[in-house]
């Protein structure tokens, strides 16, 4: 059985470009001053050119918003994610620190920059930042997930399954955590525990909509328990939902030989069984 990494990370090392909500910690009775007010105009510029893909503008919009108004924390956030989608991650993770210098209350930045220093390797900055979102908001399941990420990443399995079922019972159809799950589980060598977890998974889907990778994984899990002939149809599923992944391609082309079935080679390096 091959020791194949799927990138479970949520795509999703951002949070995602969120409508700009103003500026948290200026108080909601404080007057608008000029600054914040040409800070939020700017932000809502930024938030527009992210939406046509002008990260280029939406970089420096969101540059000039935090100029104006240094403590608008939603500006630095947003600044930080295109900042990381351009490939600016040192730059990206000071926002975020500069943010929380100015409040240190704030359960979404430290997710933010949590997952970052995760995505970079910075293990003992991910879980800094992951145990103080919990003691904000010990009931986030994103918390908890992203402790139990820093975790996995460590190899300390069992806490990080403990973790993960601390989010689940927070959020038990949240696809992202299931899947990360159903990975710790077929790291742990629990295979069957994997396939009862990815089960769960794919009923939060529509028919024909299970994403190919959970099928990948599904595959890996039925190697795992001495299943070939469900591994390969598992794998052959995760192909036809556009899993086209090296390992996903060798373990369909390894396994059909075994199981003596004939494979040919499609464009772009695909293999189809016969």
């Amino acid at each position: 059985m091959p020791r194949a990494s799927l990138t479970l990370r949520s795509a999703a090392v951002l949070i995602g470009l969120a409508c700009f909500t103003g500026c948290r910690f200026i108080p909601r009775s404080t007057p608008v001053t000029q600054e914040l007010a040409e800070a939020r105009r700017l932000s809502n510029e930024g938030l527009a050119a992210a939406d046509r893909d002008n990260l280029t503008q939406a970089e420096k919009l969101f540059q000039q918003a935090v100029e104006r108004c240094p403590t608008d924390i939603d500006a630095r956030q947003h600044y930080a994610e295109v900042l990381w989608q351009q490939g600016e991650q040192l730059a990206a993770i000071s926002q975020i620190e500069q943010a929380l210098q100015v409040t240190r209350e704030d359960e979404g930045l430290c997710v933010a920059g949590g997952r970052m220093y995760l995505d970079l390797g910075l293990l003992d900055d991910a879980d800094r930042l992951a145990q103080t979102a919990i003691s904000i908001s010990p009931k986030s399941a994103r918390c908890w997930h992203l402790h139990a990420q820093t975790n996995m990443a460590r190899g300390r399995l069992d806490d990080a399954l403990g973790d993960f079922h601390r989010a689940l019972a927070l959020a038990p159809d949240n696809r992202e955590i299931l899947l990360d799950t159903a990975e710790a589980y077929r790291r742990a060598d629990r295979p069957t525990r994997a396939l009862a977890t990815l089960a769960i998974l794919e009923e939060t889907y529509g028919p024909g909509q299970v994403p190919g990778m959970v099928h990948a994984l599904e595959g890996m899990a039925q190697e795992a328990l001495g299943r070939p002939a469900d591994a390969l149809a598992s794998y052959t599923l995760a192909r036809e939902r556009g899993d086209l992944s090296e390992t996903t391609v060798q373990r369909i082309a390894v396994l059909s030989g075994a199981l003596g079935q004939s494979t040919v080679v499609a464009s772009g390096g695909d293999t189809i069984s016969r």
